[in-house]
């Protein structure tokens, strides 16, 4: 009966996700027009060609051309409007829609790109001096406004000044955080397979790994915003999205087949953290059976509610509230540095509260595991039908 009713209470919340991922995608699509008289206060009309707009003022006077340009952030898709004049200058550059943290996207909007494309020739924008440099995290963020910008300034040059303006090539990233992943996910498979005496140390040492590389210096962990963002439909390119893919398929191949989450064994950085945690603390209490179960239950909750919104404002940002953030680039918003602090003071007496108790990735892991269990029983299912046929055919037969 617990089993039914865990079975229906997943059924019911993957039917609610799903309207929830429908209602956000048939929302109307964004006006541009407003972005554009902001950039041309003049504009009295709009003539759209081939995806460009061209901008009249109240005397049917042409003012200069606007384009849309898209690009993949932190949290999703980022699209811009850019305007160019007639004597080709961008005469400047709007933001319609951004999913990401609200924390980095203030940093980039505090940063000086977008002042500091203004007035540059469309052929002739150095995109290399208004990035935002030295940024910790906002890198992709700032990186998929240059891209967005390129995208809608080369529609525009194209359609306007027959001019074509080549868009550089995405470089495929391939360093130490990829190796790192890879590294950590086949060792914890080899050690958690094979077993044995040193099993203990080399998690230690993968767990430092993921700590040190994914955590502090890299800034990559898994996160539920980072999962709702491939629910919600929005696939970073693999050339600079790379470390991502390697982290969530590897979490979901290894739990799914061998019924091991090896991500939070060895690699997760933040469980790195409470176990190092731990260790200072020394003797770990254990809590009563009646509020564990409380705490899993309120967690998945939590992770439900968070992914529902999400997905119904493709907002995939909404759905982060782990402490991360804080822990390896030092920002984040109050409620994030109480958590972080609330989390490491429990560790000293309880081991891993996080990765325990509230931890999202507990809430997937369980998802992937009754997957599991359905479909080896699927399995399990056809094969004993198939014995069964093969055997009547048989002695029939004879």
């Amino acid at each position: 009966m617990k089993r039914r009713r865990n079975s229906v209470i997943a059924f019911a919340a993957i039917v609610a996700l799903g309207a929830a991922l429908w209602l956000g995608r048939t929302r109307t699509a964004p006006d541009l027009t407003s972005p554009i008289q902001r950039i041309f206060p003049q504009a009295a009309a709009f003539v759209q060609h081939r995806g460009v707009f061209h901008v009249y003022d109240d005397q049917d006077r042409l003012v200069g051309w606007a384009a849309s340009g898209s690009a993949s952030g932190y949290g999703g898709p980022m699209l811009l409007v850019a305007g160019i004049d007639t004597l080709g200058r961008v005469a400047g550059v709007e933001v319609v829609e951004q999913r990401e943290t609200p924390i980095f996207w203030r940093m980039v909007r505090a940063s000086d790109y977008f002042k500091a494309i203004a007035g540059a020739r469309f052929d002739g924008i150095n995109y290399d001096y208004p990035n935002v440099v030295g940024v910790t995290g906002a890198t992709i963020s700032s990186d998929a406004v240059v891209a967005s910008v390129r995208a809608s300034v080369a529609e525009v040059a194209g359609e306007a000044f027959d001019v074509r303006v080549p868009l550089p090539r995405q470089a495929f990233e391939f360093g130490i955080l990829e190796i790192t992943i890879l590294v950590v996910f086949l060792t914890g498979i080899t050690v958690h397979r094979a077993g044995g005496r040193a099993r203990r140390s080399i998690r230690w040492a993968c767990q430092i790994a993921g700590l040190l590389i994914l955590g502090f210096w890299k800034d990559s962990p898994i996160t539920l915003a980072k999962i709702t963002m491939l629910l919600s439909g929005y696939f970073p390119d693999v050339r600079t999205g790379l470390a991502l893919y390697l982290l969530i398929g590897g979490f979901a191949v290894t739990t799914f087949i061998y019924g091991r989450n090896i991500y939070c064994l060895y690699a997760c950085p933040f469980g790195a953290a409470q176990r190092c945690v731990g260790v200072i603390g020394g003797k770990s209490f254990r809590l009563p059976a009646w509020s564990v179960r409380l705490m899993q239950w309120l967690r998945n909750v939590i992770v439900f509610v968070a992914v529902f919104i999400a997905l119904l404002t493709l907002q995939p940002a909404l759905a982060s509230y782990e402490p991360f953030a804080v822990l390896f680039s030092l920002r984040g918003t109050t409620l994030q540095w109480l958590l972080l602090f609330i989390v490491l003071v429990v560790s000293l007496t309880i081991r891993n509260p996080w990765c325990n108790f509230f931890c999202p990735m507990r809430s997937a892991e369980l998802v992937l595991k009754e997957v599991r269990r359905a479909f080896r029983k699927g399995v399990k299912v056809r094969s004993g039908w198939a014995n069964a046929c093969a055997n009547a055919s048989g002695h029939g037969t004879s």
